[in-house]
């Protein structure tokens, strides 16, 4: 406790952002205290924008100011010290805050405490090796200064700057002379400081001494704020040495060099885990721990088989991306899935042992992700199906569509009864008026998936009666008509409308942020890079990392540029 008050007593502005607000999404009036960046006033999120609106190819958005998420903390402490203890596994959980990609929230007192807690744990252990941490063999006054200023460059993710430098070897001569430390715990003690610093634990990243480049109505991000964007956005994790240099040579001031890097760090192993990230937060497949069966109907439902569920998808879409062909069609159609023992109770299929292994469906019952167990039950109900939901989940996910605020008196559905199936139930259920202008358009794209019951198992009947799938679903311009959910994936995969979605979809995780008017742009860029490349998710990537909105940023409400 000791240590812990004379770092928040050397370093102020630990103290005041580790229990203020600096900056988190959607507290747009929320200035930055004293020791955050000159001049910001943190923007909110903004709302889905873009109907009717001219695209100025020169617009971008805001670029809110946030907290490292719990996955980009726990990744950034394993590439910067080698510390893969997870710390952020005790931080609350990530909320989306109206998005459903994560993202966190305001900062209360218990939070700060489990940061400042984190980062003792990850400061003690780090300086067992003080060798590996320090640039120096002698343990003096000198050697402090360079360690803050080579390992603080990679922790604030950008040049130290002189006062920041100045402040860390205040709490370092501290630490040797206040509390008589030896030289690698007073190094610790410097280290605990940077680790509890807005600087490390909020995106901002930019070189205190580089002056703001303006063009037109925006400004370019500069070179180490980009170059965190882009790893962050592809890694989860902070810049690598390479990404580091191409910083500094100014490659990252042109689109081919964001390009460049963009595909550099895409092959690169850690990539997997983002695309696996991606579809997780999309589909909100981590939802799936904390979803109840009814344990008569469906006892195998157990937490190891919820667990089966959403590492299906991520092996299934992490092999799709990096070892296949890569497209969006191929996620959506695809005839095979990765399966375990439990897994295969809910395929039929014959598989043994707790590993995930490619295995061979039926093509005339499944088709991609859109008929994985895991999104089957997630959007089931607790002792069945359910059409509103995976409706709902297929209108607002893959066609980007919102549907209108329900009325104050929708009836609920009738209860399940022998001899009336779930589609009965609903159809009759939508003849209400008060129900019909959200359940209309729902439940006809819902019905594709009665041949599924609440856990995902392909059934013929429901209730004693066949199952009808068929259904309609209205796509680039038409309504389409098929008889099941396959079919409905075929026509989802030829769609125009879904494939722009999805593109829609990946700048909004890599903005953290609802696409606004200022965007358009940068929506249909990332849009036609898709499609030019014929729906690949890698150039995807690489086309989202080269839009306007993602390499410039807008001024947010009263912020003056220093």
């Amino acid at each position: 406790m000791r240590v812990s008050r004379l770092v928040s007593a050397t370093l102020l502005t630990v103290t005041v952002v580790a229990t203020g607000c600096i900056g988190q999404v959607g507290d747009p009036g929320s200035p930055v205290p004293g020791g955050g960046p000159p001049g910001v006033t943190p923007p909110g999120g903004g709302g889905p924008g873009g109907t009717g609106a001219v695209a100025d190819p020169n617009a971008a958005g805001v670029m809110p100011l946030q907290r490292l998420t719990n996955r980009e903390y726990n990744n950034t402490v394993r590439d910067l010290l080698g510390d893969a203890s997870q710390p952020a596994s005790q931080f609350p959980t990530d909320h989306d805050l109206g998005l459903v990609f994560r993202r966190p929230g305001a900062v209360a007192v218990q939070d700060a405490t489990l940061l400042r807690t984190a980062a003792e744990s990850l400061a003690a252990a780090a300086v067992k090796n003080i060798q590996t941490l320090v640039p120096c063999t002698t343990a003096d006054d000198a050697c402090a200064r360079q360690f803050i200023t080579t390992f603080g460059q990679r922790a604030f993710r950008r040049p130290v700057a002189t006062e920041d430098a100045d402040r860390l070897f205040k709490l370092y001569t501290a630490g040797r002379t206040t509390l008589m430390l030896p030289f690698a715990d007073a190094i610790g003690l410097v280290l605990e400081g940077m680790l509890q610093s807005w600087e490390f634990l909020y995106h901002w990243e930019a070189a205190p001494s580089e002056k703001a480049v303006k063009e037109g109505a925006v400004f370019r991000l500069g070179p180490y704020q980009t170059a965190s964007r882009l790893s962050y956005f592809i890694w989860g994790s902070m810049p690598d040495d390479a990404l580091f240099a191409a910083a500094a040579a100014g490659k990252l001031n042109t689109t081919a060099g964001v390009e460049t890097e963009a595909r550099r760090l895409l092959a690169d192993p850690k990539a997997k885990d983002t695309v696996a990230r991606f579809f997780t937060d999309w589909l909100e497949l981590d939802r799936l721990a904390q979803i109840t069966k009814t344990t008569t109907v469906y006892p195998d439902f157990t937490p190891a088989l919820q667990d089966a569920m959403q590492s299906e998808t991520e092996a299934f879409v992490q092999n799709v991306v990096f070892e296949g062909d890569g497209k969006l069609t191929t996620l959506l159609g695809a005839k095979f899935s990765f399966v375990n023992q439990a897994l295969g109770k809910v395929y039929g299929a014959t598989v043994t042992g707790t590993d995930l292994q490619r295995t061979d469906l039926n093509a005339s019952q499944r088709a991609g992700f859109l008929t994985h167990p895991g999104f089957l039950a997630l959007n089931g109900s607790a002792d069945g199906s359910n059409p509103v939901r995976r409706g709902n989940a297929v209108y607002t996910k893959l066609l980007c569509k919102e549907l209108p605020p329900p009325p104050a008196n929708v009836p609920a559905p009738k209860p399940a009864s022998m001899g009336v199936t779930t589609r009965q139930r609903f159809m009759d259920h939508d003849q209400n008026p008060c129900a019909a202008a959200c359940h209309g358009i729902m439940d006809p794209i819902g019905f594709a998936f009665e041949n599924f019951d609440g856990i995902g198992r392909f059934r013929t009947s429901d209730s004693g009666q066949p199952v009808d799938a068929s259904g309609t679903v209205p796509l680039d311009g038409t309504s389409h008509s098929f008889r099941n959910a396959v079919e409905l994936a075929d026509i989802l995969a030829g769609s125009a409308e879904v494939r722009d979605c999805f593109s829609t979809q990946w700048l909004r995780f890599a903005l953290s942020r609802i696409e606004t008017d200022a965007d358009l742009a940068s929506v249909r860029s990332a849009a036609k890079g898709f499609a030019d490349a014929g729906g690949k998710i890698n150039d995807l990537m690489v086309a989202v990392s080269a839009t306007r909105s993602f390499r410039y940023r807008s001024l947010s409400a009263g912020e003056v540029m220093p």
